[in-house]
Protein backbone atom coordinates (compact mmCIF):
# COMPACT_ATOMS: atom_id res chain seq x y z
CA UNK A 1 0.00 0.00 0.00
CA UNK A 2 1.74 3.57 -1.11
CA UNK A 3 2.34 5.68 1.84
CA UNK A 4 2.72 9.45 2.07
CA UNK A 5 6.15 9.15 1.75
CA UNK A 6 5.59 7.36 -1.47
CA UNK A 7 3.40 10.63 -2.77
CA UNK A 8 6.02 13.22 -1.54
CA UNK A 9 8.91 11.50 -3.45
CA UNK A 10 6.66 10.77 -6.87
CA UNK A 11 5.93 14.55 -6.53
CA UNK A 12 8.84 15.93 -5.61
CA UNK A 13 7.44 17.32 -2.31
CA UNK A 14 7.67 17.28 1.22
CA UNK A 15 5.45 14.22 3.22
CA UNK A 16 4.65 17.85 5.29
CA UNK A 17 3.23 19.60 1.99
CA UNK A 18 1.09 15.94 1.16
CA UNK A 19 -0.42 16.21 4.31
CA UNK A 20 -1.69 19.46 3.78
CA UNK A 21 -3.03 18.71 0.20
CA UNK A 22 -4.98 15.80 2.01
CA UNK A 23 -5.62 17.79 5.32
CA UNK A 24 -5.97 21.78 4.36
CA UNK A 25 -5.48 22.09 0.19
CA UNK A 26 -6.73 25.58 0.79
CA UNK A 27 -3.32 26.22 2.32
CA UNK A 28 -1.40 25.18 -0.76
CA UNK A 29 -0.75 26.59 -4.12
CA UNK A 30 -2.99 24.82 -6.79
CA UNK A 31 -0.26 23.76 -8.51
CA UNK A 32 1.51 21.95 -6.19
CA UNK A 33 -2.02 20.96 -5.35
CA UNK A 34 -2.10 19.56 -8.52
CA UNK A 35 0.85 17.88 -8.91
CA UNK A 36 0.37 16.08 -5.44
CA UNK A 37 -3.19 15.00 -6.38
CA UNK A 38 -1.25 13.49 -10.29
CA UNK A 39 1.38 11.74 -8.25
CA UNK A 40 -1.40 10.22 -5.44
CA UNK A 41 -3.69 9.24 -8.60
CA UNK A 42 -0.51 7.24 -10.12
CA UNK A 43 0.49 5.16 -7.50
CA UNK A 44 -2.99 4.53 -6.11
CA UNK A 45 -2.61 6.40 -3.18
CA UNK A 46 -5.63 5.44 -0.92
CA UNK A 47 -6.01 7.71 2.11
CA UNK A 48 -6.65 5.89 5.64
CA UNK A 49 -9.65 7.46 7.57
CA UNK A 50 -9.10 5.56 10.86
CA UNK A 51 -5.58 6.88 10.53
CA UNK A 52 -6.83 10.69 9.73
CA UNK A 53 -9.00 10.24 12.45
CA UNK A 54 -6.69 9.39 14.95
CA UNK A 55 -4.24 11.95 14.23
CA UNK A 56 -6.82 14.75 13.77
CA UNK A 57 -9.22 13.48 16.26
CA UNK A 58 -12.03 14.19 13.72
CA UNK A 59 -14.32 11.32 12.52
CA UNK A 60 -14.45 13.17 8.68
CA UNK A 61 -18.41 13.01 9.32
CA UNK A 62 -21.10 15.67 9.13
CA UNK A 63 -24.77 15.16 10.40
CA UNK A 64 -27.29 17.43 7.94
CA UNK A 65 -29.90 17.74 10.29
CA UNK A 66 -33.46 17.99 7.85
CA UNK A 67 -36.56 17.89 9.79
CA UNK A 68 -39.21 14.96 10.11
CA UNK A 69 -41.56 17.63 8.74
CA UNK A 70 -39.93 17.83 5.66
CA UNK A 71 -39.97 15.26 3.09
CA UNK A 72 -36.67 14.13 1.56
CA UNK A 73 -37.26 14.27 -1.93
CA UNK A 74 -38.70 17.97 -1.70
CA UNK A 75 -36.42 19.48 -4.86
CA UNK A 76 -35.58 22.25 -2.02
CA UNK A 77 -33.71 19.42 -0.15
CA UNK A 78 -32.42 17.37 -3.35
CA UNK A 79 -30.52 20.65 -4.18
CA UNK A 80 -29.01 21.81 -0.90
CA UNK A 81 -28.03 17.82 0.02
CA UNK A 82 -26.45 18.13 -3.62
CA UNK A 83 -24.24 21.12 -2.89
CA UNK A 84 -23.48 20.10 0.21
CA UNK A 85 -22.33 16.60 -0.96
CA UNK A 86 -20.29 18.41 -3.80
CA UNK A 87 -18.36 20.49 -1.06
CA UNK A 88 -17.55 18.00 1.55
CA UNK A 89 -16.39 15.06 -0.97
CA UNK A 90 -13.39 17.69 -2.09
CA UNK A 91 -12.16 17.64 1.68
CA UNK A 92 -12.56 13.75 2.13
CA UNK A 93 -15.95 14.21 3.94
CA UNK A 94 -19.22 12.31 4.04
CA UNK A 95 -22.54 13.10 5.52
CA UNK A 96 -25.30 11.43 7.22
CA UNK A 97 -28.77 12.97 6.98
CA UNK A 98 -30.63 12.69 10.98
CA UNK A 99 -33.98 13.15 11.22
CA UNK A 100 -34.02 13.59 15.26
CA UNK A 101 -31.17 13.83 17.66
CA UNK A 102 -32.33 10.83 20.02
CA UNK A 103 -29.94 8.60 18.06
CA UNK A 104 -26.16 10.16 17.96
CA UNK A 105 -22.72 9.18 17.13
CA UNK A 106 -19.81 11.09 16.27
CA UNK A 107 -19.49 13.78 13.85
CA UNK A 108 -17.57 17.13 13.63
CA UNK A 109 -20.24 19.44 13.39
CA UNK A 110 -23.56 19.98 12.06
CA UNK A 111 -25.62 21.62 8.89
CA UNK A 112 -28.97 22.19 10.17
CA UNK A 113 -32.37 23.47 7.83
CA UNK A 114 -36.10 23.68 8.33
CA UNK A 115 -35.95 25.07 11.81
CA UNK A 116 -38.76 26.84 13.74
CA UNK A 117 -37.23 30.26 15.19
CA UNK A 118 -37.49 28.46 18.49
CA UNK A 119 -35.30 25.31 17.74
CA UNK A 120 -32.87 27.35 16.38
CA UNK A 121 -31.65 27.75 19.64
CA UNK A 122 -32.39 24.53 21.24
CA UNK A 123 -30.26 22.65 18.21
CA UNK A 124 -27.33 25.13 19.43
CA UNK A 125 -27.70 23.92 22.94
CA UNK A 126 -27.50 20.82 21.28
CA UNK A 127 -24.25 20.97 19.38
CA UNK A 128 -22.89 23.39 22.21
CA UNK A 129 -22.93 20.48 24.81
CA UNK A 130 -21.39 18.40 22.37
CA UNK A 131 -18.39 20.73 21.44
CA UNK A 132 -19.08 20.57 17.77
CA UNK A 133 -20.24 23.83 15.68
CA UNK A 134 -22.84 24.33 13.67
CA UNK A 135 -24.13 25.96 9.98
CA UNK A 136 -27.44 27.12 9.65
CA UNK A 137 -29.33 27.71 6.42
CA UNK A 138 -31.33 30.94 7.79
CA UNK A 139 -30.43 33.51 10.37
CA UNK A 140 -30.16 34.48 13.49
CA UNK A 141 -28.61 36.64 15.87
CA UNK A 142 -26.72 34.04 17.58
CA UNK A 143 -22.69 35.15 16.54
CA UNK A 144 -21.42 31.30 17.10
CA UNK A 145 -24.24 30.15 14.69
CA UNK A 146 -22.95 30.63 10.92
CA UNK A 147 -25.85 31.38 9.05
CA UNK A 148 -26.15 31.34 4.78
CA UNK A 149 -29.26 32.36 3.78
CA UNK A 150 -31.18 33.51 0.43
CA UNK A 151 -32.50 37.37 0.58
CA UNK A 152 -35.81 36.34 1.51
CA UNK A 153 -37.26 39.74 1.63
CA UNK A 154 -35.70 40.95 -1.76
CA UNK A 155 -36.39 38.06 -3.34
CA UNK A 156 -40.65 38.67 -2.75
CA UNK A 157 -40.00 42.46 -2.99
CA UNK A 158 -38.89 42.38 -6.86
CA UNK A 159 -41.17 39.77 -8.31
CA UNK A 160 -44.49 41.68 -6.22
CA UNK A 161 -42.44 44.80 -7.73
CA UNK A 162 -42.58 43.31 -10.98
CA UNK A 163 -46.74 42.04 -10.70
CA UNK A 164 -47.22 45.83 -10.04
CA UNK A 165 -45.35 47.14 -13.14
CA UNK A 166 -47.89 45.12 -15.53
CA UNK A 167 -50.80 47.37 -14.04
CA UNK A 168 -51.98 45.14 -11.14
CA UNK A 169 -53.54 47.14 -7.95
CA UNK A 170 -55.67 44.86 -6.04
CA UNK A 171 -52.83 42.07 -5.27
CA UNK A 172 -52.98 39.08 -2.61
CA UNK A 173 -50.34 36.96 -1.12
CA UNK A 174 -50.62 33.07 -0.29
CA UNK A 175 -48.24 32.74 2.44
CA UNK A 176 -47.08 29.57 4.43
CA UNK A 177 -48.64 29.06 7.92
CA UNK A 178 -44.81 28.30 9.58
CA UNK A 179 -43.84 30.46 12.07
CA UNK A 180 -40.34 30.24 10.18
CA UNK A 181 -37.91 32.93 9.32
CA UNK A 182 -38.93 32.94 5.79
CA UNK A 183 -42.38 32.88 5.85
CA UNK A 184 -42.03 36.12 7.99
CA UNK A 185 -39.61 37.67 5.42
CA UNK A 186 -41.14 37.23 2.64
CA UNK A 187 -44.40 38.58 4.08
CA UNK A 188 -42.38 41.43 4.49
CA UNK A 189 -40.84 42.01 1.11
CA UNK A 190 -44.45 41.62 -0.08
CA UNK A 191 -45.33 44.33 2.02
CA UNK A 192 -42.51 46.51 1.28
CA UNK A 193 -42.97 46.36 -2.20
CA UNK A 194 -46.96 47.72 -1.74
CA UNK A 195 -45.91 50.55 0.13
CA UNK A 196 -42.72 51.65 -2.27
CA UNK A 197 -45.50 51.83 -5.07
CA UNK A 198 -47.89 53.64 -2.67
CA UNK A 199 -50.25 50.70 -3.08
CA UNK A 200 -51.49 49.08 1.01
CA UNK A 201 -54.78 48.61 0.06
CA UNK A 202 -53.11 45.69 -1.90
CA UNK A 203 -52.21 43.90 1.31
CA UNK A 204 -54.83 40.86 1.61
CA UNK A 205 -52.72 37.68 2.74
CA UNK A 206 -53.99 34.10 2.98
CA UNK A 207 -52.11 31.61 5.46
CA UNK A 208 -51.99 27.64 4.12
CA UNK A 209 -50.27 24.71 4.20
CA UNK A 210 -47.39 24.58 2.00
CA UNK A 211 -48.88 22.24 -0.27
CA UNK A 212 -50.67 22.23 -3.92
CA UNK A 213 -54.14 21.95 -1.73
CA UNK A 214 -53.38 24.62 0.73
CA UNK A 215 -52.39 26.67 -1.99
CA UNK A 216 -56.15 25.64 -4.03
CA UNK A 217 -57.84 26.33 -0.80
CA UNK A 218 -56.13 29.52 -0.29
CA UNK A 219 -56.89 31.25 -3.83
CA UNK A 220 -60.37 29.79 -3.94
CA UNK A 221 -60.58 31.94 -0.57
CA UNK A 222 -59.41 35.04 -1.93
CA UNK A 223 -61.39 34.67 -5.59
CA UNK A 224 -64.85 34.46 -3.55
CA UNK A 225 -63.85 37.04 -0.99
CA UNK A 226 -62.30 39.61 -3.15
CA UNK A 227 -63.64 39.68 -6.40
CA UNK A 228 -61.24 42.59 -7.33
CA UNK A 229 -57.82 40.28 -7.44
CA UNK A 230 -55.57 40.44 -10.30
CA UNK A 231 -52.40 38.49 -9.11
CA UNK A 232 -51.60 36.57 -6.34
CA UNK A 233 -48.26 36.25 -4.93
CA UNK A 234 -47.31 32.51 -3.50
CA UNK A 235 -44.82 32.03 -0.93
CA UNK A 236 -43.93 28.59 -2.79
CA UNK A 237 -43.85 26.97 -6.32
CA UNK A 238 -46.41 24.28 -5.65
CA UNK A 239 -48.43 26.52 -3.54
CA UNK A 240 -48.93 28.67 -7.43
CA UNK A 241 -49.93 25.17 -8.98
CA UNK A 242 -52.66 24.95 -6.13
CA UNK A 243 -53.66 28.15 -7.00
CA UNK A 244 -53.64 27.91 -10.83
CA UNK A 245 -55.96 25.22 -9.93
CA UNK A 246 -58.48 26.68 -8.27
CA UNK A 247 -58.36 29.62 -10.85
CA UNK A 248 -59.11 27.62 -13.95
CA UNK A 249 -61.92 25.74 -11.71
CA UNK A 250 -63.58 29.12 -11.59
CA UNK A 251 -63.36 29.30 -15.07
CA UNK A 252 -60.76 31.73 -15.30
CA UNK A 253 -57.60 32.02 -17.09
CA UNK A 254 -53.61 32.29 -15.97
CA UNK A 255 -52.61 35.00 -17.03
CA UNK A 256 -55.25 36.59 -18.84
CA UNK A 257 -57.53 36.75 -15.97
CA UNK A 258 -55.47 36.02 -12.92
CA UNK A 259 -51.80 36.33 -12.71
CA UNK A 260 -50.11 33.78 -10.37
CA UNK A 261 -46.24 33.87 -9.31
CA UNK A 262 -44.59 31.56 -7.09
CA UNK A 263 -41.32 31.02 -5.16
CA UNK A 264 -38.49 28.11 -5.25
CA UNK A 265 -37.28 28.16 -9.11
CA UNK A 266 -35.85 24.89 -8.37
CA UNK A 267 -38.31 22.81 -10.97
CA UNK A 268 -42.03 22.93 -9.65
CA UNK A 269 -42.06 26.26 -11.10
CA UNK A 270 -42.56 23.80 -14.83
CA UNK A 271 -45.13 21.66 -13.89
CA UNK A 272 -47.81 23.93 -14.28
CA UNK A 273 -49.50 25.05 -17.63
CA UNK A 274 -48.95 27.92 -17.73
CA UNK A 275 -45.18 27.57 -16.20
CA UNK A 276 -44.71 29.74 -13.56
CA UNK A 277 -43.01 33.01 -13.01
CA UNK A 278 -40.95 32.53 -9.98
CA UNK A 279 -38.01 33.89 -7.37
CA UNK A 280 -35.09 30.85 -8.01
CA UNK A 281 -33.23 30.54 -4.57
CA UNK A 282 -29.42 29.65 -5.28
CA UNK A 283 -30.05 26.38 -2.81
CA UNK A 284 -27.12 24.44 -4.42
CA UNK A 285 -24.86 27.11 -3.83
CA UNK A 286 -25.94 28.18 -0.30
CA UNK A 287 -25.56 24.19 0.47
CA UNK A 288 -21.73 24.42 -1.20
CA UNK A 289 -20.84 27.52 1.25
CA UNK A 290 -22.66 25.87 4.25
CA UNK A 291 -20.38 22.62 3.91
CA UNK A 292 -17.17 25.04 3.27
CA UNK A 293 -18.42 27.44 6.19
CA UNK A 294 -18.35 24.56 8.62
CA UNK A 295 -14.85 22.81 7.87
CA UNK A 296 -13.20 26.11 8.34
CA UNK A 297 -14.73 26.70 11.48
CA UNK A 298 -13.76 22.94 12.38
CA UNK A 299 -10.28 23.89 11.21
CA UNK A 300 -10.62 26.79 13.33
CA UNK A 301 -10.41 29.41 10.71
CA UNK A 302 -13.30 31.47 10.31
CA UNK A 303 -15.98 32.05 12.74
CA UNK A 304 -18.77 34.20 12.50
CA UNK A 305 -20.19 33.89 9.54
CA UNK A 306 -23.45 35.83 8.21
CA UNK A 307 -24.24 36.01 4.55
CA UNK A 308 -27.37 36.08 2.52
CA UNK A 309 -27.52 35.50 -1.15
CA UNK A 310 -29.82 37.61 -3.50
CA UNK A 311 -32.21 35.05 -5.91
CA UNK A 312 -33.12 35.68 -8.93
CA UNK A 313 -36.63 36.40 -11.06
CA UNK A 314 -37.32 33.68 -13.60
CA UNK A 315 -40.03 35.19 -16.31
CA UNK A 316 -42.05 32.38 -17.55
CA UNK A 317 -45.84 32.62 -18.21
CA UNK A 318 -47.94 32.95 -15.67
CA UNK A 319 -47.98 36.71 -15.34
CA UNK A 320 -49.42 39.01 -17.85
CA UNK A 321 -51.27 42.85 -17.92
CA UNK A 322 -54.33 43.54 -15.86
CA UNK A 323 -57.31 42.13 -17.27
CA UNK A 324 -60.39 44.68 -17.07
CA UNK A 325 -63.17 41.71 -17.45
CA UNK A 326 -62.05 39.22 -15.18
CA UNK A 327 -63.93 40.62 -12.38
CA UNK A 328 -67.72 39.81 -14.89
CA UNK A 329 -66.54 35.85 -14.96
CA UNK A 330 -66.04 35.03 -10.37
Amino acid sequence: MSTLNDVAREAKVSTITVSRVINNPEKVKPITRERVQRAMDKINYVQNPVAKALVSKRVGIIDVYVPESIDLSNPFIMHLLVGISEELSKQMYSFLIIRDRKHEHRCDGYIVTGLLKDEIHEMYQYALERKRPIALFGHTDNEEIDCIDVDNIEGVRMITEYVLQNGHKNLAMINVNEEKDYTLDRYEGYCRALQEAGNPSGEHVMYAENSVQGGYEAALRILRENNETTAMICATDIMAIGAIRAVTELGLKVPQDISVTGYDGLGHHLLSSPAITTVCQPVYEIGRLLAQTLLKRIRGEERGVKQSLVPALFLEHSVAGINKSKEDKI
